[in-house]
């Protein structure tokens, strides 16, 4: 028991069963302990991971929908760090990850000590992200920090919705973090039936039938003529 204690509890959310139990194996280590698969639409308790791990393809879908998901694991389990790990050197999904708070993002071609490095220092409160992305990433989340929490890439696709007002874009923003209808109005002071009108007015805006579709057009930097 003692010397499970000392392992770190490594919660592994993926859509695909095929990576996921491949990570399984690479990870299952003395110093690693797996906790069960809980993907996050599944009602239930799980024990309170050190890190969560996201390993996501280089699919729109999967891109779009990672800012989502990881605002969701942050919720749910708000003391764990978060790493994404990206199938390809896909650098906007790391800037729309990090902007949703993750901690860690590494390439998939990093080996398997990479990785357990990088869990040991996710665990200790340190952030890991590539080099060749870090000052890009450092760039970004400063400029976050001088606009209430908002990164430059996204604050400039919003700004190309021309036909949403100053608050739809507002939601829009935080909408594009991962934040749900209780967190957005919350944040800007309003009912989340509010919140609610001006989600059904963004995805007329631009062809969206649900939230997803909403944060994929926007993070393919939406259409200039909108």
């Amino acid at each position: 028991m003692e010397e499970d204690a000392s392992k770190i509890k490594l919660l592994i959310i993926d859509g695909s069963p095929l990576r996921r139990a491949c990570i399984v194996v690479a990870l299952g280590t003395a110093g690693t302990r797996v906790l069960p698969q809980f993907g996050l639409e599944t009602a239930g308790a799980v024990e309170m991971p050190d890190v969560i791990l996201f390993q996501t393809g280089d699919s729109d879908a999967e891109t779009a929908a990672l800012p989502i998901q990881i605002g969701e694991a942050r919720r749910r389990w708000s003391a764990a760090a978060i790493l994404v790990v990206a199938d390809h050197h896909n650098e906007a999904l790391m800037q729309a990850a990090a902007a949703a708070g993750a901690q860690g993002l590494l390439h998939s071609s990093v080996d398997i000590a990479t990785m357990q490095k990088t869990l040991s220092l996710l665990k200790e409160g340190l952030a890991v992200y590539p080099a060749a992305l870090a000052r890009g990433v450092y760039a970004r989340l400063a400029s976050a920090a001088g606009t209430n929490g908002v990164n430059e890439r996204i604050a400039v696709a919003v700004d190309k919705f021309k036909l949403l007002t100053k608050r739809q874009r507002d939601v829009l923003r935080l909408l594009a973090q991962g934040a749900s209808n209780k967190d957005i109005a919350q944040r800007l002071n309003i009912s989340e039936s509010t919140v609610k009108v001006h989600v059904r007015a963004i995805m007329a805006v631009n062809g969206a039938s649900n939230r997803t579709q909403i944060v994929a057009h926007l993070l393919k930097g939406g259409d200039d003529e909108v």
